[in-house]
């Protein structure tokens, strides 16, 4: 069976999210709607770039997922499908892609202007409807000219320079846990993480090591951690380290130590 995902910034204080699935169920009965969330901080298109790399990977081939984080909805934006060798994705060319785009070979094509499209809801008019007419065939009555230059925002990237990798937060999860772009490649690159003595500074805090589970993390003590992105992660075990040490995404993170002999 076919599977739809839905990521979006709607919320589920209204009746967005319930139209939009009315509508792919209406073409197309037999798909499989998931939820991935529609909670996504309001207009924030980095945001939704990165919770996109982080799930479409794990999700059988062939399947179609659709983002509506459209702050420039019914503007000059293009309406588009992204193909890549496993996966479909739907939704607005504004960077939501990025991650995708950096990643892999793909071919991109602007959806095909449906008439008496709303100007303010796009993921009802146009990219429900192409998400459920794809999950039936490669419907070329909805798939416009190729695109060449899809949008791309810019991914930040950790700096390294002597001893020091300077990183930034660039997620909050629901538990307040901060993860940063600082990849474990390069970690392991640069130092043995293993050696107590590595420092990763936040916000004036600075914490010695990196632990291996969240259960070695004292209580009410921020601890670094590698975590399931396999990504340096700030956390507080059983609390909110986003709280706690009042940090945003965007805030830097310095991790320095001794370094391996061969750098």
């Amino acid at each position: 069976m076919p599977i739809i995902t839905l990521c979006t910034d709607f919320g589920y204080d209204d009746s967005y999210i319930a139209t939009m699935k009315g509508v792919i169920l209406t073409i197309n009965p037999e798909v499989t709607i998931i939820d991935i969330t529609h909670n996504i901080a309001r207009h924030n298109i980095a945001i939704a770039a990165f919770v996109v790399n982080s799930y479409y990977k794990y999700f059988p081939k062939g399947t179609i997922h659709t983002v509506v984080v459209d702050p420039g909805v019914g503007g000059r934006r293009r309406d588009i499908v992204l193909k890549t060798k496993n996966y479909i994705f739907i939704g607005p060319d504004n960077g939501v892609f990025s991650y995708i785009l950096a990643d892999q070979a793909f071919e991109c094509y602007e959806i095909k202007m449906i008439h008496g499209v709303s100007k303010t809801f796009h993921g009802r008019d146009v990219f429900a409807p192409a998400s459920a007419k794809l999950s039936l065939k490669w419907d070329r009555s909805i798939i416009g000219k190729r695109i060449d230059n899809p949008e791309k925002i810019e991914i930040p990237k950790p700096i390294i320079k002597a001893n020091v990798i300077t990183g930034e937060v660039v997620y909050i999860d629901h538990f307040g846990n901060l993860i940063t772009n600082i990849p474990v490649e390069i970690l392991l690159k640069q130092y043995d993480i293993e050696d107590r003595s590595i420092t990763i500074s936040v916000k004036g805090v600075k914490i010695k090591g990196i632990s291996e589970t969240y259960e070695q993390c004292k209580d009410n003590m921020p601890c670094a951690i590698i975590n399931s992105f396999n990504v340096l992660e700030i956390a507080l075990n059983k609390d909110s380290a986003c709280e706690k040490l009042d940090v945003k995404v965007g805030d830097r993170v310095r991790v320095y130590g001794n370094r391996k002999e061969n750098n």
